[in-house]
């Protein structure tokens, strides 16, 4: 097995079921791509896993004052740091396809107790997908095996969050519409998962279009933060 991130000879040891079906077996990443990586802090904001704010943060109030009905409350695995930012780059915009099974433990270890919540992973307008030739999001999911439903279309073709400012960003208008599967939320728990968490306006896009629909609640993840 392969390191999915540095390309390096893993090896460990393998399950039984692994052994019985060696075409489940997945590239993850090794222990020295993994200690790269700096896992969100203790020290975060407990709403949206900001870290070095042990207090629900600014940003967080400011969005509780635009949306004082919705319990906003986020998960995040890592901080948004360069050695994140450089396994993003190399996957979301390199389209290094095989990185999606880097996070299949994380992935599978947090959405093992989610069994009967329905997880929708933000979508992508049809412009960017036909760039790119997948959805990292959507991809990350089902490397790991997690069942989602598309909740949610993208149709308004926007620029790359990562090419705007912060004050861009929140100007985004709502890109989203709902699809015709969003009579299942009803009474339902939502997650909705991205690959970065940076001011929060996706999520919060994507969440407005959905509270109308009765959800029992929505919760958000996101890789990085």
């Amino acid at each position: 097995m392969r390191c999915s991130w540095c390309q390096k000879t893993v090896t460990r040891n393998l399950s039984i079921k692994e052994i019985l079906w060696p075409s489940i077996i997945m590239n993850q990443y090794c222990k020295s791509c993994h200690n790269r990586l700096t896992q969100v802090p203790k020290d975060s904001c407990p709403t949206c896993r900001k870290s070095g704010v042990m207090e629900k943060c600014e940003e967080c109030m400011q969005w509780q004052r635009r949306f004082p009905t919705y319990d906003f409350m986020h998960h995040a695995f890592f901080v948004y740091d360069s050695a994140f930012q450089e396994w993003l780059f190399q996957y979301k915009f390199l389209g290094d396809y095989r990185l999606r099974s880097t996070f299949t433990t994380e992935l599978k270890s947090y959405f093992k107790q989610e069994r009967h919540s329905l997880i929708c992973p933000v979508p992508l307008s049809q412009d960017r997908f036909l760039e790119r030739g997948f959805n990292q999001t959507q991809a990350l999911l089902d490397a790991a095996g997690i069942p989602t439903v598309q909740l949610l279309e993208k149709a308004i073709h926007t620029a790359p969050q990562a090419q705007k400012n912060r004050i861009e960003r929140l100007a985004v208008p709502q890109p989203f519409v709902p699809t015709n599967r969003v009579h299942l939320i009803k009474g339902k728990k939502i997650i909705l998962f991205d690959d970065v968490y940076t001011t929060g306006r996706t999520l919060f896009h994507a969440a407005d279009v959905l509270r109308p629909y009765q959800p029992a609640m929505i919760r958000t993840i996101s890789l990085a933060r």
